[in-house]
């Protein structure tokens, strides 16, 4: 029998369990909308420690949602304001703009620059997640990641429409969707985020319990 708990069909079971467990936790603590920030900042923290890491549990979540809830809530807030002003430049220009005008087309460039901004949030949260940075320069910093390393970035893009198409065509799917988007990009980001760390640095996360 203890053969059975120790292997690793038993251990994919459990990481099953907690890639749900942290989707969930991530759903209850973003129905504020303006935790989202917070919540997708910790969603990454508890993927990245404890799923991957296998150190800790997924109350890990509430720890980092805790330590980063004033930085990511307010970057999420300016997200927030320029995701509404982007989504209201596509709909002008879909909407008021005449087909046969120049700037129809503007429409598009809106579009690429929101997709950019997702993306510019998803390296962002992760960013504080890992590292500890001032508030401007973690935007700073979150963005050259993202322009930097522009193949991943696409990369990430592919994922989220991916994950989108799965989810219409299974909608049970979006209850585990936070888990999953997390999983799946956290691969992509930390090969960007080890570019930029130290030897000493990524020795030390190698090694400790705890970092």
């Amino acid at each position: 029998m203890g053969k059975f708990f120790n292997s690793r069909f038993f251990e994919g079971i459990s990481k099953a369990t907690d890639v749900i467990l942290v989707g969930l936790y991530f759903i209850v603590c973003s129905l504020p909308i303006f935790t989202i920030g917070a919540s997708a900042t910790a969603l990454y923290y508890a993927t990245h420690k404890c799923i991957y890491k296998g150190r800790g549990y997924t109350t890990e979540f509430f720890h980092s949602f805790k330590d980063n809830f004033k930085q990511s809530t307010l970057s999420w807030l300016i997200f927030m304001v320029l995701f509404g002003i982007l989504a209201g430049d596509i709909y002008v220009t879909r909407n008021f703009i005449p087909a046969d005008s120049p700037i129809a087309a503007a429409s598009i460039f809106f579009l690429v620059l929101m997709v950019f901004s997702i993306v510019w949030a998803i390296y962002h949260f992760a960013y504080i997640a890992r590292f500890e940075n001032s508030f401007k320069e973690s935007f700073k910093v979150s963005a050259i990641f993202m322009i930097a390393n522009i193949g991943w970035s696409i990369a990430i893009v592919g994922v989220v429409v991916l994950g989108l198409l799965l989810m219409y065509r299974f909608m049970i799917l979006i209850v585990f969707a936070p888990g999953l988007f997390a999983c799946a990009f956290h691969p992509i980001l930390e090969k960007v985020f080890r570019k930029y760390m130290s030897a000493e640095d990524i020795a030390k996360e190698d090694e400790d319990k705890y970092y």
